[in-house]
């Protein structure tokens, strides 16, 4: 059996064609493409089939995407791409397609993972059965997603969600200030618009309106170069510019309430997986008290919270394993 499997992104596009037997899995071919250089899905995908010469048929194939599957049909929301399983069985002659949101891919991608994967930021209270956990799962990165898994009749479920389109809840003075900023020029403030990587420059913007002499001419020339969300990363890690490091202790304020509040949608769970493309990249920054703070300040449900085991998702690729998974089960 060969399967395909893609993880879809407003940065990148991430394919692997993998041949299984019973002597288990083969990976014959992975690469990730940079998605803005493609006018549509289809073009990725024969490009990759062209790349490593795979002529033999696809038995099934399961792609993961950032956006909302309909009917079998997904607008993804960072890149003018329309992606449907009909057309991609059709013109790439594959008897079963799936897509999947990028995070329900994410869900099942956690089960593929190894101990060196992941670092545990807050150890929760243990339960006698580990393999019955329910988790939610949050990232921030080109966006902003959010998933929630549950154990039910013997094997784990992934329902998506687009909770990163909900509104943003300031959760202090410097962030109720920073919606009212926001609201000058925007109709609805979402929490992907100040939690993902345009939403760190965001928070930039809005601190140095607090004080425009703290800006660096270095790092606004850098900026001009380089992509601004990682500059500031760069320069706040580094601690060598005070406007950075601000902006990225407001994000990481954020952040923690942001999953906080996630793990309250949906709770009781057991665990919160923080994954997205930025969470390894301060994978430091979010082990320190101001995370954890941010995520346990729930009133009643401090006790709660704390009880809550919290882990990083080191593993880019999460999401890119847990759609091969699913392609593996059509």
């Amino acid at each position: 059996m060969k399967v395909l499997a893609g993880d879809i992104g407003g940065t990148n596009a991430r394919l692997i064609c993998a041949e299984v037997n019973a002597k288990g899995k083969n990976i014959v071919a992975e690469k990730s493409y940079v998605s803005a250089n493609y006018s549509d899905f289809i073009q990725v995908l024969n490009t990759f089939l062209h790349e490593y010469n795979i002529k033999v048929a696809i038995d099934a194939a399961c792609f993961a995407v950032a956006g909302p599957v309909k009917s079998g049909v997904v607008a993804v929301t960072n890149l003018p791409w329309v992606i449907s399983e009909n057309e991609l069985g059709k013109s790439l002659h594959i008897p079963k397609v799936k897509l999947v949101n990028d995070f329900t891919a994410v869900v099942y991608g956690i089960t593929e993972l190894c101990d060196g994967d992941t670092v545990t930021l807050q150890q929760g209270e243990v339960k006698s059965n580990l393999a019955k956990q329910n988790a939610v799962v949050i990232g921030a990165g080109t966006g902003l997603g959010v998933a929630h898994r549950i154990w039910l009749r013997d094997h784990y479920h992934a329902l998506s969600s687009e909770a990163g389109h909900a509104g943003f809840a300031p959760e202090n003075e410097q962030q109720c200030q920073l919606l009212q900023w926001l609201q000058k020029t925007q109709s609805h403030v979402s929490l992907e618009n100040v939690m993902s990587g345009r939403g760190l420059v965001t928070i930039y913007n809005f601190i140095r309106t607090q004080n425009p002499t703290a800006e660096s001419p270095v790092v606004s020339e850098a900026m001009l170069k380089k992509d601004p969300a990682q500059v500031i990363t760069d320069y706040a890690l580094s601690k060598s510019d005070g406007l950075c490091q601000q902006t990225l202790d407001c994000f990481i304020d954020i952040y923690g309430a942001a999953a906080g509040n996630a793990a309250l949608y949906f709770y009781p769970v057991d665990e919160v997986y923080i994954a997205g493309g930025i969470a390894p990249k301060i994978k430091d920054q979010l082990s320190g008290q101001r995370f954890i703070d941010a995520f346990n300040t729930k009133g009643l449900m401090f006790e709660n919270m704390k009880k809550l085991t919290i882990k990083i998702v080191l593993q880019e690729k999460v999401g890119l394993y847990g759609a091969l998974s699913n392609a593996l089960t059509l």
